[in-house]
């Protein structure tokens, strides 16, 4: 009887297949484990920038004062107010540094969404016009879709806009007792946080 060497054509055909799937296998495993580490990443650069934003809203809240504020065409804006007809807050923040161009350590605070679902905040020294110049601008969030927010009043009401509708006359230095934001993400993500207002006369 003759000796066979070497493998047959089947044992080569199945050998080559099995290496098939094994390659295929090991790619998916690859795969699926950067897409982990990718998703992984992305949630903690989101986690990371929502702390960061929540702690600056904190501090800028933190910070109200009941200082009126010069819009640089001889107007006088009021201390707090919002936008009725979209999200858009501004107010006077103090704490600041006190530096030869703006001693005081006022800024003038904006928060708005922009046409890229982006929150941004924008800040003005006390010796800048919010209608002359484009002031200093941060990018906080991104993919918002929504941000609600409710003021609560001195007769423990809560108001979406400020001035509230009964307010007097005079309410240029009028803030809110408390006040609740609500940010709600392009993923659905929710997240509520409530922040003390200053009593003011």
């Amino acid at each position: 009887m003759k000796k066979q060497l070497g493998f047959t054509l089947i044992e080569v055909i199945v050998s080559l297949f099995l290496l098939s799937i094994l390659s295929i296998m090991s790619y998916q495993a690859v795969e699926v484990m950067t897409q982990m580490n990718k998703r992984s990443h992305e949630s903690f650069q989101d986690e990371s920038q929502l702390a960061q934003a929540l702690q600056i809203i904190g501090r800028d809240f933190l910070h109200i004062k009941p200082r009126r504020f010069y819009d640089g065409l001889s107007e006088m804006e009021d201390a707090y107010f919002t936008d009725p007809s979209d999200f858009g807050i501004r107010f006077t923040r103090g704490g600041g540094p006190s530096i030869k161009s703006n001693p005081s350590g006022l800024r003038r605070i904006d928060y708005r969404l922009n046409v890229d679902d982006q929150l941004i905040r924008t800040s003005w020294g006390a010796t800048e016009s919010p209608r002359q110049s484009d002031g200093i601008k941060l990018r906080l969030l991104d993919n918002v879709s929504e941000i609600k927010i409710n003021h609560l009043d001195a007769n423990g009401n809560y108001h979406p806009d400020w001035p509230p509708p009964n307010a007097p006359a005079r309410s240029g230095k009028l803030l809110p007792r408390m006040i609740e934001i609500k940010i709600t993400f392009k993923n659905e993500t929710e997240i509520t946080r409530i922040y003390p207002g200053v009593i003011s006369n």
